[in-house]
């Protein structure tokens, strides 16, 4: 793939380390919460969302390159968006 240097192209990948099985356990390192959400929390997320969560996305991802693009001072055809 041309678009990846061949220096990030030769990063191995990060292994995450064994997990403990111990019940009731609070992991801290791995950022997990062993907390719900409150509920006025749930209700501002559920607020938030609306109609166009249940439609994919722009593939091309076209306005937010635009405005990346003028944030950096670049054209939008230099920038590539992708998830993960």
């Amino acid at each position: 793939m041309k678009l990846v240097r061949p220096m990030v192209r030769s990063l191995q990948p990060y292994v995450p380390g064994e997990q403990p099985k111990i019940r009731g356990l609070i992991k801290l390192n791995t950022n997990e919460n062993p907390y719900p959400p409150s509920p006025k929390v749930l209700r501002a997320v559920q607020a938030a969302v609306d109609e166009r969560l249940r439609l994919y996305p722009n593939a091309t991802a076209s306005l937010l390159r635009e405005k990346l693009a003028k944030l950096h001072g670049c054209a939008a055809e230099n920038i590539v968006v992708g998830n993960g």
